[in-house]
């Protein structure tokens, strides 16, 4: 099972909540011992960064759509 989760500090520690309903589908309960496999889900805009244009959207969006009904 994929669970996607945010990262929490907890005193000292990092820790990752199970969401509820996937507990339960695993029978998953407090005291239980389970085995992750961690992997850093990437943004993409810490990939390429904030992607910013000298146009705003509205005109953006207009230049696009001129020409449609023609």
């Amino acid at each position: 099972m994929e669970v996607t989760g945010r990262v929490r500090r907890v005193g000292n520690s990092l820790s990752v909540v199970i969401p509820a309903e996937k507990a339960k589908a695993e029978k998953i309960t407090e005291g239980d011992i389970v085995q992750i496999e961690l992997q850093k889900k990437v943004r993409i805009e810490d990939l390429f960064g904030s992607l910013k244009s000298p146009k705003s959207s509205q005109k953006a969006k207009e230049e696009a759509r001129s020409g449609w009904g023609e």
